[in-house]
């Protein structure tokens, strides 16, 4: 019976690793909005300590961590090592800093690894929730298979270079195809919207972002939470932790 109880425990600790379990803010026993920051830190980025097997790469020299989350066995998040809240800093949308997006594209293959199998660009994508829909304040960027309505979403015609309006899960978001003949991730899709919003309200939006690769360019989808009623900004909704598409 001792032993169950402190392998529950355990699992409780372990858990504020994850980036979608939703503690209180103040909740007992220590679960707050900063435990992954607080393990990131402890785990990964302790000079002379041993890294934790969750620390899947760790870059100085970029100063990105690819950290596995707990929850979903091909999920991993991209995070800075350093201090950065989420989509409402300003760090996040100018002056120079690591492209996240395009390391967590490069280190996609984890994901197969994770998977078993080989898996094709086309179904693999990144996605960072807005302030509203997070659980943790540390920017981190979700890496996992898409899902099936995010493939139909990316297959359908109609999204172009240009920024049009689209709808996905009953929510509107706004989407654009950025060209490359291969899938080599060579911009930022956090450059991409603050070009198309700089200088407006829709500047200092909440909102969520997704990426992916859907054979001859990259989709940017954008999901400014003020858009419409429905929307969260929760991105992810766009990966499925199960990776259905890739068993």
């Amino acid at each position: 019976m001792r032993g169950l109880f402190v392998a529950i425990i355990a699992a409780c600790v372990s858990a504020v690793a994850s980036a979608e379990i939703v503690w209180p803010p103040n909740a007992v026993g220590g679960f707050t909005r900063n435990g992954l920051w607080r393990n990131v830190q402890a785990r990964c980025l302790t000079d002379g300590a041993p890294r934790h097997a969750d620390c899947a790469v760790v870059d100085r020299d970029r100063g990105l961590v690819l950290y596995k989350d707990y929850v979903g066995a091909s999920h991993y998040l991209v995070i800075p090592d350093h201090a950065v809240s989420g989509v409402e800093h300003a760090r996040v949308w100018t002056g120079t800093r690591a492209n996240g997006w395009a390391f967590g594209w490069e280190e996609r293959q984890i994901v197969a690894k994770a998977v078993g199998k080989p898996l094709p660009d086309t179904l693999i994508g990144l996605a960072v929730n807005s302030r509203g829909s997070r659980s943790q304040d540390q920017l981190h960027i979700h890496l996992d298979c898409i899902s099936g309505a995010a493939q139909k979403f990316l297959n359908q015609s109609g999204i172009s270079p240009a920024w049009g309006e689209f709808t996905f899960a009953g929510k509107r978001v706004r989407a654009k195809r950025v060209p490359a003949d291969q899938p080599v991730l060579a911009f930022n899709p956090f450059d991409e919207v603050h070009r198309e919003t700089a200088g407006t309200s829709g500047d200092t939006q909440d909102r969520g972002i997704f990426l992916a690769y859907a054979g001859g360019g990259f989709v940017v989808v954008d999901e400014p939470v003020a858009l419409a009623p429905a929307n969260n900004g929760h991105a992810s909704d766009f990966l499925d932790r199960g990776c259905k598409l890739g068993r």
